[in-house]
């Protein structure tokens, strides 16, 4: 697998003589090496996304040569969607099929794209009688996106994709935990004979690539997708600039769930919701559950059986159920949230600890139950197999309880009552509300924070807003 940088249509021998060392979570063994890009290797990249920018390739490309385009990386990415998930779990810890379906969404988003790159219209806006107005979408210019390690391919698609439907040109940093995955992508745009300089794949650690990359004076648009401090540190970086940003970022996420729900079905989603996933390294995991109290104990009972009956292991077996966390130290830092649960007073009801398996990042999916609103399992992201119980009597206490984060990325809702549903909906502050289900998506599906969660909309149509600006054209006809 190539581990170079892609640059400027083709991937380049190492100018910074640098590289960075990928290990595998399930067992600490190294996946591979790639190439670190520093400086001189980050101003090829903007130099090339600046000049096809300028140059207006994408522009100006006739929109069914651009859905044709998309529509064969699409084809490609399906092409590589074995040998790419095996590598991504290798490096992620994620089973292979879940790598796989990553792949395959990819290819689903590319396919959705090229759909609409000939549906882009220009608004007519009536006014005076003797004008004549309309509105146009334009790209930013070079759009520089930063992926996180937990669904690098997807969120790469995403970005990418969206971007050469509105024009613009992109520098990526893909995760310095999982990258080389990434990297067939430029396989792929190369095969399929993308023009020079569209997409350009740089890699490198945040704390060093990453603030070189925001720092670059040809940055007209940034997507990062991470943690709200890093994007906070971004915007500091950016704001005498003015630099427009478009932030995913963190989630508490929570799943009100009324007594006449069907609990069953509430413990399904709620395995799949925060054990299964990447073993809870999602940033719309169901990482809190608001219950009823006269529903809790038998909600309780059920997910302790199944979660202390879930399959760990590592991502190379596809029956393993809850997989590795990324790295020891983040291992640590969940056993470190699970231990101030246990002193803030919440009752732990299953797991808690770090399992003693081939040398992985393993952690037993934990519950805790009792747990205090204002503490800080309650509040802050854990990003892992753990979940905060809190119980409700009223209806006005669970939006309270629902809406105490300063974050708002995701929430559901479990009950019978489609009225009661859509009064609860209206009311809870997150970007995505799914009911009586988690995770209920489609590529055509938008998606986005409110809050500390972030800002900008990924997903469907809504998504073109996010990664373009409107022009208004306005002309006195006598």
């Amino acid at each position: 697998m190539e581990i170079r940088n892609y640059i400027n249509g083709r991937f380049i021998n190492s100018i910074s003589k640098q590289n960075i060392k990928v290990m595998n979570p399930a067992n600490q063994e190294t996946v591979g090496f790639v190439d670190e890009a520093l400086d001189e290797e980050i101003e090829l990249a903007f130099s090339a996304a600046s000049d096809a920018f300028r140059s207006r390739i994408l522009q100006d490309m006739d929109p069914f040569i651009k859905s044709n385009l998309m529509r064969s990386i699409a084809s490609k990415l399906r092409k590589y969607k074995k040998i790419g998930s095996q590598l991504l779990s290798l490096e992620n810890g994620k089973t292979i099929n879940q790598c796989a379906g990553e792949f395959e969404g990819a290819a689903c988003i590319f396919d959705y794209y090229a759909g609409l790159t000939d549906k882009i219209e220009n608004k007519l806006i009536p006014a005076e009688k003797n004008t004549f107005n309309y509105i146009l979408l334009e790209p930013f210019g070079v759009s520089l996106q930063i992926i996180p390690w937990n669904y690098p391919i997807s969120l790469f698609a995403r970005s990418v994709a969206t971007s050469m439907v509105v024009g613009n040109t992109v520098v990526i940093k893909p995760p310095e935990l999982c990258p080389i995955s990434s990297n067939l992508f430029g396989k792929v745009f190369e095969e399929v004979g993308v023009p020079k300089g569209i997409l350009n794949i740089v890699h490198g650690y945040g704390e060093i690539t990453g603030q070189k990359l925001v720092d670059n004076e040809k940055v007209n648009h940034i997507v990062f997708t991470g943690s709200q401090e890093v994007a906070s540190e971004i915007l500091r970086r950016t704001a005498d600039r003015v630099i427009p940003c478009h932030l995913e970022l963190g989630g508490k996420s929570a799943a009100i769930i009324y007594p006449d729900a069907n609990i069953d079905k509430v413990v399904d989603s709620t395995v799949k919701g925060i054990f299964e996933p990447n073993a809870g390294q999602i940033c719309v995991a169901m990482s809190r559950a608001i219950i009823h109290s006269k529903v809790k104990d038998e909600f309780l009972s059920k997910l302790k059986k199944r979660a202390e009956g879930l399959r760990i292991g590592p991502g190379k077996n596809n029956n393993s159920e809850v997989t590795p966390l990324i790295t020891k130290n983040h291992l640590q830092r969940v056993s470190n949230y699970c231990m101030s649960g246990i002193q803030s007073g919440a009752s732990l009801v299953s797991g808690g600890e770090q399992i003693d398996y081939n040398s992985g990042n393993y952690f037993k999916p934990t519950i805790f139950d009792n747990v205090d609103y204002n503490s800080t399992i309650a509040k802050e992201e854990i990003f892992g197999p753990v979940i905060a119980i809190l119980d409700f009597e009223t209806e006005e206490e669970a939006i309270t309880l629902a809406n105490s984060t300063d974050y708002g990325l995701a929430s559901g809702i479990f009950t019978s009552n489609d009225e009661k549903a859509k009064w609860t909906a209206e009311r809870i502050q997150a970007g995505i509300i799914w009911q009586n289900d988690w995770f209920v998506d489609a590529v055509n599906l938008p998606g986005g924070g409110y809050k500390k969660s972030g800002y900008g909309r990924d997903g469907g149509i809504d998504s073109l807003y996010s990664y373009g600006q409107t022009k208004r054209v306005s002309k006195r006809l006598h």
